[in-house]
């Protein structure tokens, strides 16, 4: 169960994370950790990571 968790996680931060411009833009104008924090608690994508993230725990 949690290698398929997993790969679902994967899929979803490759297709979508890898070169996305509004976590660029927010490095750029903020820092990387305002970056990482708009992409866990505002991004839909980063959203749907984090709940997969909980099957985990």
């Amino acid at each position: 169960m949690n290698i398929e968790v997993l790969d679902k996680i994967n899929a979803l931060e490759e297709k979508y994370c890898q070169g996305c411009l509004l976590k660029e833009l927010n490095r750029a104008d903020g820092s990387k950790t305002a970056a990482h924090n708009f992409c866990i608690h505002e991004c839909s994508v980063g959203i749907a990571i984090r709940s997969h993230g909980n099957e985990l725990q």
